[in-house]
């Protein structure tokens, strides 16, 4: 039985938020900001109606693709989450800006997104080294799929090579959550092979219809799938 971290992601509503949380989940994902930056992004009043509403087990998420720290501090004074989810271009905020958003907000937990590029050599990447110039200021890694031509981290429903997860989380002791394309169908491989603090479920998880892009997205099928096969790997 695994007892790792499971991530869900795309929670929009309180229903849903609970609706994980019963079926297994642990960490819930909410992406938010006062600018509008990325498609069924909620407000920070609506993040902050989920945040305050999370079952006891559960862990609010927040996550954020400004690369502003000023703007990040507004929209964390309306809406703080236990952990906030750095997933815009990983150079656009430095170790030392990371640092002072830490110090503005010293319960506030950091959980970097490391970008994976898909197809490429991982000698031909950066990863490596993101996670040592980041893991001093990261309480956690969301290891994820970068698109070449995307400017944020994830979200793609791709996969890429679970040996570069392997590698990373092997290489420190910053906690890793794995992500990209995952589904009940693949997780236990995943699992498996990288022995990941935590795995992550965006797109797999959501409806395969039109609801996908409304608020109550999550498909508590699909969701119940991930957990179980989570629990089972």
């Amino acid at each position: 039985m695994s007892d790792v971290i499971i991530q869900i992601y795309g929670i929009r509503t309180v229903e849903d938020a609970r609706m994980v949380v019963e079926l297994g989940g642990n960490h819930l994902g909410i992406c938010y900001g006062k600018n509008k930056r990325v498609p069924n992004q909620l407000s920070c009043e609506e993040a902050k109606e989920i945040f305050d509403n999370i079952p006891e087990n559960g862990v609010a998420i927040g996550l954020t693709v400004a690369e502003d720290i000023d703007e990040i501090t507004e929209d964390l004074k309306i809406a703080l989450p236990e952990i906030l989810h750095l997933s815009g271009d990983i150079e656009g905020i430095s170790p030392d800006e990371i640092t002072a958003l830490k110090t503005r907000f010293p319960n506030l937990k950091i959980m970097q997104a490391i970008p994976v590029l898909s197809g490429i050599p991982l000698e031909e990447q950066k990863v490596m080294e993101y996670v040592k110039e980041y893991e001093a200021v990261s309480d956690f890694f969301l290891i994820d799929t970068k698109t070449p031509d995307a400017g944020d981290i994830g979200a793609t429903g791709a996969e890429h090579d679970r040996n570069i997860d392997k590698k990373i989380v092997e290489s420190t002791k910053v906690p890793c959550i794995i992500a990209g394309g995952l589904g009940a169908d693949n997780i236990a491989e995943a699992i498996h092979l990288t022995k990941p603090y935590g795995v992550d479920s965006f797109t797999l998880t959501n409806y395969s219809d039109e609801r996908a892009d409304t608020k109550r997205c999550k498909d508590p099928e699909k969701v119940l799938a991930f957990v179980e096969a989570v629990k089972n790997a």
